[in-house]
């Protein structure tokens, strides 16, 4: 499984329960206005409440569903299509109990010709700094000139190309390597939980 099939399974693991309740009728409003988020056009106000009014669903399970279906747009987009093969996609999201024609409607935005609009889109609305386009390192073992049989602790070199083009070439310990390592999976793990809608009081 892809890196991004393996993200949005870990991220919508625990919303089966809607996932398997979603039909096709009222998903297809959903992706509307998924898109119409992810296309910065103007959503009215309480245009959740009244879906839910019209189809008589809590809302809740309005709530949800639109979580979901977001979630699985925006963590589709943030990857290019040749990491997400269609079929993977479609055995990913049937394992989480989506309904075939769920999927099929899901597969025609995500893979249709509205998909470079929507990524330019996306990128736009989420882009504030420079991105990382590469990252290269390479482990430096120094030996001293004083001792010569003597190794002396190892360094990492890095260098960062960001995606205006600048550079940045730079040393670190390999204690600092490990922190970095840390801190980038501890962020990723808190910007999961942002992503997370917060849950309701009962």
């Amino acid at each position: 499984m892809s890196v991004a099939l393996t993200q949005l399974t870990h991220s919508l693991s625990n919303k089966t329960k809607y996932i398997t309740e979603l039909k096709k009728t009222i998903l297809r409003p959903l992706i509307q206005l998924a898109v119409k988020s992810i296309e910065q056009e103007y959503i009215e106000d309480g245009i959740l409440d009244r879906i839910s009014e019209k189809y008589n669903l809590s809302q809740e399970n309005v709530d949800e569903w639109y979580s979901v279906t977001l979630k699985i747009i925006r963590t589709h987009l943030r990857y290019p299509d040749s990491m997400i093969k269609v079929d993977d996609f479609k055995k990913c999201l049937q394992e989480l109990n989506m309904e075939n024609e769920c999927i099929e409607d899901l597969c025609a935005v995500l893979y249709g010709q509205k998909r470079p609009l929507l990524i330019t889109n996306l990128s736009e609305k989420i882009k504030f700094y420079p991105t990382i386009k590469s990252c290269r390192w390479r482990i430096d073992i120094t030996i001293s000139t004083s001792v010569l049989s003597r190794v002396m602790e190892p360094t990492i070199l890095m260098e960062w190309t960001l995606s205006n083009g600048k550079k940045y070439l730079f040393e670190l310990s390999l204690s600092k390597f490990h922190l970095l390592r840390y801190t980038i999976s501890t962020l990723l793990l808190k910007m999961y939980d942002l992503e997370e809608p917060p849950q309701k009081s009962i």
